[in-house]
């Protein structure tokens, strides 16, 4: 595993993240017909995020599922604090900015398989 203390230069962190499971409270609504005894039996929806934490404050918490250079997110989610039911840190992620240089990962050319050479009798 790299630390900070083996990295060269050019392989300097971008940013650091830590990877969190989200249970939460979500509201739910239908577009079609029905019952007034059918919709008093509805609830709130409960759901689950699992996703990077950019940002929180006492009002919502901001998680991003994918990271696309050192400066652009996406797949982003805003979840009001109060709809939090479980927060629970699963890790976290050091992104190198070697990692986001398109040259890291062409690819290599296959060897060639060399067919199976016969035992001697």
């Amino acid at each position: 595993m790299e630390t900070i203390d083996n990295l060269k230069d050019k392989d300097l962190y971008l940013h650091i993240f830590d990877r969190y499971e989200v249970w939460w409270e979500d509201t739910t609504s239908h577009s079609e017909w029905q019952q007034i005894t059918e919709a008093k039996k509805d609830k709130p929806v409960i759901c689950f995020t699992e996703g990077y934490l950019l940002h929180k404050n006492r009002d919502a918490y901001i998680f991003f599922m994918s990271i696309c250079s050192a400066e652009e997110i996406g797949d982003q989610i805003v979840i009001p604090s109060k709809n939090i039911k479980k927060l629970t840190k699963t890790g976290s992620r050091n992104f190198l900015a070697k990692e986001f240089e398109y040259d890291t990962y062409k690819k290599v050319p296959k060897a060639r398989k060399q067919p199976p050479q016969k035992l001697p009798e």
